[in-house]
């Protein structure tokens, strides 16, 4: 493999170059992994360098690695009789060295001689760069040789000294050796510290390429390795030869085998009580102090406070805080932990828990921790349930999850028990991203025979909640908290919680007047207990209802106040129920206000189930708007995070992105791939069970779709359903997306049905505030008026349904209103002139929405009309294609397929698939083949 590039060296890499040129000693400092060697080797790639290495050896040799510098050198002729004295040292080069002195009569003699033959022979050598490395294992003899040679340094030798600081012997300061130099060596001390990880982003970029790398990849490599190249090159090497569907560096990545026995190795070499405070520092795995770590260890205080010094001195442990100690990297204490004996690792974890145990204010959730790998289970399940409690109490919903989630994993624990922690966790799931194995785990708890019907009714009404909001599973959660309300009949507050449920509208087929009802008995029930928990779960539900059913009195329902835990709960829960049906009705300012309030009062880290919907339903927002720079790219990074995998209802709505930004890019066939995905098999029963409006969003594309085909029968087809159900249920706001659908009735010659499901929507949005549903009432009344014949009617109709759609905003249905008024212009006598130009204003709206498909149906209208419709660039862009454009139009042109384009060019098939897409549109070219015949696609200039 080849060599990773050097990255956040360039200072010390130049340094080092100007540094390198006789006399001079050069200091080149480090601590273990900061890349000496590696920098010393780019020095090697311009200089000859005579390069010698300090074994970490306890007995070191004499004088190695100037031994092993000189051993392959070609030596000097004319040697005075002195360097005789090298040739126990240098057998290589016998036959070049002068005949053996005589015996020294004292080994400090022979020392002595060998030093003065060592200097004689560095002279002689002429300009010369000769580096000694790990001098912090240097042996004695080596030292007194530097020692020996400094005052009288060759002046045509550069020397280069590397040491890891943190391990020099406290007997040999080497700084000292360049006071003793003799006048006019020049003295550099260059230090490697860590990389940044902005430098990390760069070096992974590279090693893990094609790999997109984020920063906050890099940040997390960062942190796992304290920015050291060795550990984070290794790591990266791993990730390349392993990748993963997650993040491209994970939070905890594996250790490869050749950097685990680094460290180890490292670690062999400290003092036992080194290691042993260490390895307590690892197994606490937090900051601590001196006293802990001496209690966790089983040092005696002194001990402990010398051993600590050394750690600290080594750079194996870092202070954390005031007076506390922690591992300098994740990664050591990782491998700490892992070389622990089994039975080590278990006494470790029961000192911890013994000592934290008595500990003002016990940190419940540590204690867990060190309980469970110390295999004091009761401990373990009892910290864990009091732990996740605190978390709920602050609001940390996803640390309460993950306790809950490890303390079921115990084999022996008792019915009441798994009861408890089972109830709480379908508590703390509502707001976290593990909805499959929680929902298995409520099923688990409710098998069991003792259960109360109180009991089992309150983890039925947990798991209807999750079926609700998360899995999308309406019409399941429907039975499940129908049968919560009658297992509930002896706690009425309780049983309320699940009718406030049963009242939201958009996940079953029920009609609005039983949602509703349900909304009055739940709160009747809430207006008889004194609870302000109830009262502020079931007001949130009730705006939610309203809102849902376009109600304005939703919006004058006052928030809970987020002045606790179980408020700030309620309250993000509302604005982000809030925001939603904003966005399906058509208040986008409204929908902003409510998403900012929801993102403040619920942390991404503790509600990642608020959080990952409202961050959605702002790409919905950029939907709606407009705002498709990016969005794409966006939407498919969100749609391939693990963390959505069973975030059911958020996957659906990025699912529905995803396919109308193909439809409007003019993928059609990948936007029919996406909507058969979400509708899934009506044959086999897997359909999911999708909120309506979700649904309608889905079937209107899909008669867009069908309509562009003039497939006007099929069209109405995928809306019909649809219609009835909102039909059926009584709530006509959702009804906006399956316009296109409705007006497909006209020319298959149902205009009647047409016209009686218009009345029904005017009627149906009495009293509704739904901007969105009442301009397209507007672009339904005003089809019927043009087909009818009554021009007039429908342009003045057309106009107010473009100038709804235009103050919401939504261009993108402005322009096809635009466009639509061109069609009446163009089907009358006397106005071509105002059809034409409503057909250049709609070309010019969609190509600077990015809407390639409708602008190219535009051109064949202009076309069709005799008008050339030259391509139109969006705004303040290019006219012509961009340089990729161009290359990717050139191979197509070729006859490569999508596939071989983005092989060539390390692109996805997706992304050439698009660039083919904006080329076609631009050159207002209906096919593939009408590209190899285009003069402005020539032959593609290209680099592997």
């Amino acid at each position: 493999m080849c060599s990773p590039p050097i990255v956040g060296r360039q200072r010390q890499r130049r340094q080092l170059r100007e540094a390198a040129t006789p006399p001079a000693l050069v200091l080149l400092a480090g601590t273990a992994g900061t890349g000496k060697t590696r920098l010393l080797g780019e020095l090697q790639d311009t200089t000859t360098v005579l390069t010698g290495h300090c074994p970490p050896r306890t007995d070191p040799f004499p004088l190695a690695p100037l031994v092993e510098a000189l051993r392959h050198t070609r030596l000097p002729t004319g040697l005075s009789p002195l360097c005789g004295a090298l040739r126990p040292l240098l057998p290589e080069h016998i036959d070049d060295l002068p005949a053996p002195p005589p015996p020294p009569p004292t080994p400090a003699a022979g020392h002595h001689l060998t030093y003065r033959a060592l200097t004689e022979l560095l002279h002689r050598l002429g300009p010369t760069v000769l580096a000694l490395e790990d001098l912090q294992w240097a042996d004695p003899a080596t030292r007194d040789l530097l020692t020996y040679l400094a005052p009288r340094l060759p002046p045509h030798l550069a020397l280069i000294l590397t040491y890891r600081p943190e391990e020099l012997p406290r007997t040999f300061p080497t700084a000292a050796l360049t006071t003793r130099t003799p006048p006019g060596t020049r003295h550099h001390h260059i230090t490697l510290g860590p990389l940044t990880p902005d430098d990390l982003h760069t070096l992974a970029t590279h090693m893990l390429a094609p790999t997109p790398v984020t920063a906050q990849d890099a940040h997390r490599l960062h942190t796992w390795t304290g920015g050291l190249p060795l550990p984070a090159v290794h790591t990266l090497r791993h990730l390349a030869r392993h990748p993963t569907t997650g993040p491209a560096v994970p939070a905890s990545p594996p250790v490869p085998p050749p950097l685990h026995d680094w460290i180890r190795e490292h670690l062999h070499r400290l003092d036992r009580d080194t290691r042993h405070l260490l390895r307590a520092a690892a197994v606490l795995d937090r900051p601590a102090d001196e006293a802990l770590l001496s209690r966790v260890s089983g040092l005696a205080p002194d001990r402990a406070a010398r051993a600590l010094s050394r750690a600290h001195r080594k750079g194996l442990l870092i202070t954390a805080a005031p007076a506390t100690a922690a591992p300098a990297t994740p990664l050591l204490a990782h491998v700490c932990r892992q070389d622990l004996p089994h039975g080590k690792h278990r006494r470790l974890h029961r000192a911890a828990h013994e000592a934290l145990a008595n500990q003002p204010g016990p940190p419940h959730a540590r204690l867990a921790h060190h309980a469970r790998h110390a295999g004091l289970l009761p401990q373990w399940t009892d910290h864990a349930e009091q732990a996740a409690e605190a978390a709920l109490a602050q609001g940390e919903d996803t640390t309460a999850l993950t306790l809950l989630h490890d303390a079921l994993t115990r084999p022996d624990l008792p019915t009441r028990r798994r009861y408890d922690l089972t109830l709480t966790l379908g508590r703390a799931a509502l707001t976290g991203v593990s909805t499959q194995h929680t929902l298995a785990l409520l099923r688990q708890a409710m098998a069991a025979p003792a259960l109360t019907g109180t009991q089992r009714g309150r983890l039925r009404m947990a798991l209807g909640l999750l079926l609700l909001n998360q899995a999308a599973q309406g019409r399941a959660a429907r039975d499940e908290l129908v049968r919560a309300t009658a297992e509930l009949a002896d706690r009425p507050d309780l049983a309320a919680r699940a009718m406030c449920a049963l009242a939201v509208p958009h996940s079953t087929p029920d009609p609005v007047d039983t949602h509703r009802r349900w909304m009055h008995q739940a709160l009747a029930t809430a207006a008889r207990i004194p609870d302000p928990g109830l009262t502020c779960g079931i007001t949130v539900n009730h705006a939610t209802f309203l809102a849902q059913i376009g109600d304005p009195a939703a919006w004058q329902i006052p928030l809970p106040a987020p002045d606790t835990s179980t408020g700030r709960r309620e309250r993000a829960r509302a604005c982000l129920n809030l925001a939603d049906a904003a966005v399906m009705l058509g208040h986008y300012d409204r929908a902003d206000r409510h998403l900012a309030d929801a993102a403040r009062w619920s942390p991404a880290a503790e509600t990642p189930y608020i959080h990952e919907s409202a961050q959605t339903l702002r790409l919905m927002l950029d939907w709606a708007r407009g705002h498709w720079s990016g969005l794409a790219q966006e939407t498919e990074r969100n749609l391939t995070s693990p963390r959505l995998a069973h975030l059911h209802p958020v996957t659906a709505e990025l699912t529905l992105l995803r396919a109308a930004l193909a439809l409007a890019h003019g993928r059609t066939a990948a936007a029919r791939t996406h909507l058969d995905r979400l509708r899934g098999d009506p044959q086999d029963g897997t359909r999911p069970d999708h909120a309506v409006p979700v649904q309608a969003f889905a079937a209107g594309l899909l008669a867009r779709l069908a309509a562009s085909r003039s497939d006007h029968t099929l069209a109405w087809e995928h809306v019909a359903d649809l219609v009835a159900l909102v039909e059926g249920k009584g709530i006509w706001v959702w009804a906006a997306d399956l316009v296109p659908g409705i007006e497909a009735l006209l020319p298959t010659g149902r205009a009647d049905q047409a016209q009686d499901l218009c009345a029904r929507l005017d009627t149906g949005l009495e009293g509704t505030d739904a901007p969105a549903a009442r301009a397209a009432l507007l672009r339904l009344q005003a089809a019927l008026a043009h087909h009818r014949g009554d021009r007039d009617q429908a342009l003045d109709l057309y106009g107010r349904a473009e100038t709804s759609y235009r103050a919401m905003p939504r261009p993108y249905d402005a322009a096809q209103i635009r466009e639509a008024i061109a069609t009446v212009h163009l089907t009358g006598p006397g106005t071509a002139a105002e059809g034409l130009g409503a057909l250049h204003t709609a070309l010019a709206r969609y190509t600077d929405l990015g809407a390639t498909w409708d602008a190219a149906r535009v051109r064949r209208l202009l076309r069709a009309h005799g008008v050339p419709a030259a391509a139109t660039a969006p705004a303040g862009g290019d006219r012509g294609l961009s340089p990729r454009e161009a290359e990717i139009a050139a191979l197509a042109a070729q006859g490569r397929t999508n596939r071989q384009i983005a092989a060539l060019l390390h692109l996805s098939p997706r992304t050439v698939e698009t660039h083919v897409a904006n080329a076609l549109a631009k050159l207002d070219l209906s096919s593939r083949r009408e590209l190899a015949a285009h003069p402005g696609t020539g032959p593609a200039q290209h680099t592997r």
